[in-house]
C-alpha cells in the first residue's frame, strides 16, 4: 500500500449530514461536511482518548464533535473547543488530528492520503462525466481480494479472451500498442472483432465494424479507464467506464465504478446498461476472490515481469509502483502490523505535519526505505 496518492473515499451521494467512517490503507478515517457542505477527511481516532470521531455529530458551526468529551474539530483537524475547559484557556498543542485534502469531482470524494500533495500524480480527468449527451451510472461494492488482484482484473489483458470470450485482433497486448503518457499511467490500444450486440443494443453497431478501445491505468485512485467505441470504428458511439480501487486492508478492496455512454441516454436504459457492464466485473470478481496469497503479491513482483511476455500492461503497472517505492511512499505492512499489536496507533501523515511536525498524539505509519535496484526501477 502507498501513501502520497489520491484515493476515492466515497461517492458524494453517500456523505450527507452525518459523519461517515471509512477504512483505507488499513487505517480509519472520518468524512463529514461542514456548514457550507464542503467534504472533509480526518483521522478517525480522537487524539484525546482514541474514540471514533465518526460516532460524533456535525454541528452548525461546521465542526465535528467527539462523542465522548465533546471536543470540536474543524476541517483542518484543529480542535476549536474543549467544553470541560474555561473560556479563554490556551489550547494544548496536541489538540489536533490529521486532516487530509479532499476534492469532490464527478460524484466522487477524492482524498489525498499523505503529506506532500504538491508532488502527487493528479486526479484523472473524466471529461465524459460532465459532457452533454452522456449518461452515467455509478456502482460500488467490496471485494474480498487484495487490491493488486482486484486491479489485475483489468490490467491483465491476456485473461480477456479466456474469461470473457472477447478475442483481440492480432496479439493480446502487442508492444507497439502500449503507450506511457507519463510516469504514473500506462495505456493499451486494442481492437476486437465485430460481434452483433443483442437486445436493445442490436442497432448501435454497423456490420463488419471492429471495436476500437483505449484502456488506461492511472495510479491516482488506482483508476482504470476503458474507452470503447462500442458502435464500431468511426461510429462515434462510445461506452466509457472508470474503475477506482481503494485498499481497505491487505485482503479487502472497495471498488467503485462510473459507467457512462453517449447513446440511449434515457434513464430507462440504465438498468440494462449496468447489467451489461457488470457481467465482466462479476466474472473477474469470482476469480480475484480466490487468488492466493490473500495479502497479494509482493510488489514490485519480478515473477510477473517474466512469466508471460504478453503481460506488457502488468509490467508497466509494476514499474509505476516501483517509482512510488523509490520515493519512499510504500507502507511497511509487516512493521505496521507489529505496531498495531502494541500500544500506539499509527496514522497516515497529513500535510500539516510538514509545517507543524511536533506535538502529534499519534505516530505515522512506517514506510519501506527506497531501494535503488529492483524490477520496477526505470533505467535512465
Amino acid at each position: 500500500m502507498y501513501i502520497n496518492l489520491w484515493y476515492v473515499a466515497s461517492f458524494s451521494s453517500e456523505l450527507k449530514d452525518e459523519p461517515v467512517k471509512v477504512r483505507m490503507l488499513n487505517r480509519d478515517f472520518v468524512l463529514f461536511r461542514d456548514a457550507d457542505g464542503k467534504a472533509h477527511c480526518l483521522s478517525n481516532v480522537c487524539p484525546h482518548r482514541g474514540v471514533s470521531l465518526a460516532q460524533g455529530k456535525c454541528l452548525e458551526d461546521g465542526t465535528l464533535q467527539c462523542p465522548q468529551h465533546g471536543w470540536r474539530f474543524a476541517g483542518d483537524g484543529l480542535c476549536r473547543s474543549i467544553p470541560s475547559q474555561a473560556e479563554g484557556f490556551e489550547m494544548p498543542p496536541g489538540a489536533k488530528t490529521d486532516s487530509y485534502p479532499t476534492e469532490e469531482r464527478h460524484g466522487l470524494i477524492w482524498t489525498f492520503l499523505g503529506d506532500t500533495p504538491v508532488t502527487a500524480p493528479p486526479i484523472p480527468d473524466m471529461p465524459e462525466i460532465e459532457t452533454d449527451g452522456w449518461r452515467t451510472v455509478e456502482f460500488g461494492e467490496v471485494w474480498n481480494a487484495n487490491y493488486h488482484w482486484a486491479k489485475f482484473a483489468n490490467i491483465d489483458l491476456v485473461h480477456v479472451p479466456i474469461v470473457h470470450g472477447q478475442e483481440f485482433i492480432g496479439s493480446f497486448t502487442p508492444k507497439e500498442n502500449i503507450s506511457c503518457p507519463d510516469d504514473y499511467s500506462i495505456s493499451s490500444h486494442i481492437r476486437t472483432p465485430f460481434e452483433q450486440p443483442k437486445g436493445d443494443w442490436s442497432e448501435i453497431r454497423e456490420e463488419d465494424k471492429h471495436i476500437a478501445s483505449t484502456l488506461t491505468f492511472y495510479v491516482s485512485g488506482f483508476t482504470f479507464k476503458g474507452h470503447l467505441e462500442i458502435g464500431g470504428e468511426g461510429s462515434g458511439i462510445f461506452v466509457t467506464f472508470y474503475e477506482m480501487s481503494t485498499p481497505i486492508n491487505s485482503q479487502t478492496t472497495a471498488m467503485r465504478y462510473l459507467f457512462t455512454r453517449n447513446f440511449m441516454a434515457e434513464p430507462e436504459h440504465d438498468e440494462g446498461f449496468l447489467m451489461r457492464n457488470m457481467k465482466n466485473v462479476n466474472e473477474d470478481r469470482a476469480l480475484a476472490e480466490t487468488q492466493l496469497p490473500k495479502n497479494g503479491p509482493l510488489p514490485p513482483s519480478d515473477r510477473d515481469l517474466v512469466i508471460d511476455p504478453d503481460d506488457t500492461m502488468l509490467k508497466g503497472y509494476w514499474e509505476i509502483l516501483g517509482r512510488l517505492r523509490d520515493k519512499g511512499c510504500q507502507i511497511d505492512l509487516a512493521a505496521l502490523d507489529e505496531m498495531d499489536r502494541g500500544h500506539r496507533y499509527c496514522a497516515i501523515p497529513s500535510p500539516a505535519r510538514q509545517s507543524n511536525p511536533t506535538a502529534w498524539t499519534h505516530d505515522t505509519v512506517p514506510l519501506i526505505q527506497p531501494v535503488t535496484n529492483h524490477p520496477g526501477k526505470r533505467k535512465s
